[in-house]
């Protein structure tokens, strides 16, 4: 989303160490396949219970889906016992019964080939839960196998406009369970999660300046966090949640400011500059910070060193916007374009500025990068089917598939931390 150039004017005019060598696949060690995950069906506990065996096949298709969409695993369904799947190096086992308005799931990870228990767990939800109990599944077989942080509990909250005004809206990784989270009928977007998953930050013109508001998730109430004369947008929380980037105008220039979540005290400023410095995204350590900045011309990364205060430009693109900083640290994820006529796409540049990489390729117009928490995918929003919607790739530009088809336009995603 172009906040340095057409779009920072209309925000502003609406009424009241270095790695050069980091591999992006998404497949096992030294390039390998995936590790094969055999799925034979899940079964009922009692098997004279059809409830339950309807119960045992709708749980089987929601870790399915997880566990492929997890990337992690070649998933193959196993339908006959008699008949192992052969070279696989899992094999995923589940009983389930519901009794009342509880359902209990009993799940067994094991060697494909020894038939050795890695990992055992009964698990005992509310009925109206399944999906969630699905992901924690999931997420916790990932864990089991890979000894890495499953996803399938993130969400990602993004803009849409299909009330007739831009609202925050939010859903589940997978593009499940879309949700309305304001009600401002005004303008709101830039939506930021705090690193515990239980604010969000986003800006509104509900008063008529564009404001900084943060939206307790739990009970749904939103408070005013900035509303200094001009923009006050949310650029990201530092990774201990303490800390908040932002890009102020006070009326004039916007420039980078950073301030406590917690205690109510001044914004710092960061930058100083007669033209436009907006979209901070911090470093996972929080001593860097990624912008766009027109310092040099047209719109471009630079990074900001906290302690020295020294700056550095990445790119020399036609025009640059809404730099991410990967969870890993090696490579910051923006849009962009090399020349003027080009739409925008998506693009990689490592922290040393020595590699660029394109991932998307005029499929539309490709703008608003955000990480998933592990760093190997992307949520973005793009044109390519006549609306702005949002997608997701994997890291290396591969796989682009839409989240939602949600009505309207929606844009300026970001992906939730890792559930707990």
């Amino acid at each position: 989303m172009m906040i340095p150039g057409l779009l920072l004017v209309a925000l502003l005019v609406v009424p009241a160490p270095a790695q050069t060598e980091v591999k992006l696949a998404l497949t096992g060690a030294a390039g390998q396949p995936n590790p094969g995950l055999a799925l034979p069906p899940f079964e009922a506990e009692d098997p004279k219970v059809g409830a339950d065996a309807l119960l045992a096949k709708d749980l089987r298709e929601i870790v399915r889906q997880d566990l492929m969409l997890s990337r992690r695993f070649e998933v193959t369904d196993e339908d006959n016992a008699a008949e192992p799947v052969k070279g696989a190096t899992w094999r995923l086992t589940a009983k389930a019964s519901k009794n009342a308005d509880k359902v209990s799931v009993r799940v067994k990870l094991a060697n494909a080939a020894g038939g050795e228990t890695i990992f055992e767990r009964f698990y005992r939800q509310d009925a109206d839960w399944l999906r969630a109990l699905a992901h924690r599944i999931s997420d916790d077989i990932v864990k089991a196998s890979t000894g890495r942080d499953g996803i399938a509990r993130t969400r990602i909250a993004f803009a849409n406009n299909r009330t007739g005004h831009k609202e925050i809206w939010v859903m589940d990784y997978d593009g499940d369970a879309v949700k309305r989270l304001t009600d401002n009928k005004s303008i709101s977007l830039l939506p930021r999660f705090s690193p515990d998953g239980r604010s969000l930050a986003y800006t509104s013109y509900k008063d008529g300046n564009p404001d900084l508001w943060m939206l307790d998730l739990e009970t749904g109430h939103s408070k005013s966090f900035s509303s200094e004369q001009g923009l006050n947008i949310a650029g990201g929380f530092s990774p201990d949640g303490t800390k908040i980037l932002m890009t102020l105008s006070r009326g004039k220039s916007p420039n980078l400011y950073v301030r406590a979540v917690a205690g109510g005290g001044p914004a710092e400023r960061l930058t100083s500059h007669f033209g436009a410095d907006s979209t901070p995204t911090f470093s996972p350590d929080a001593r860097q910070v990624a912008f766009i900045s027109d310092r040099s011309g047209n719109p471009q990364i630079h990074i900001l060193d906290i302690p020295t205060k020294a700056i550095t430009r990445l790119t020399s693109l036609n025009w640059c916007d809404a730099p991410a900083w990967s969870p890993t640290g090696e490579w910051i994820a923006f849009a962009g374009r090399a020349h003027n006529k080009d739409k925008m796409d998506i693009f990689l540049v490592d922290i040393t500025g020595g590699q660029l990489r394109q991932l998307t390729h005029g499929e539309g117009s490709n703008e608003d990068p955000a990480w998933s928490p592990d760093g190997r995918f992307l949520a973005f929003s793009s044109t390519r089917g006549k609306r702005s919607q949002i997608w997701v790739m994997d890291a290396d530009g591969s796989a682009p598939r839409l989240m939602a088809d949600v009505p309207g336009s929606s844009v300026t995603p970001h992906w939730s931390p890792v559930g707990r």
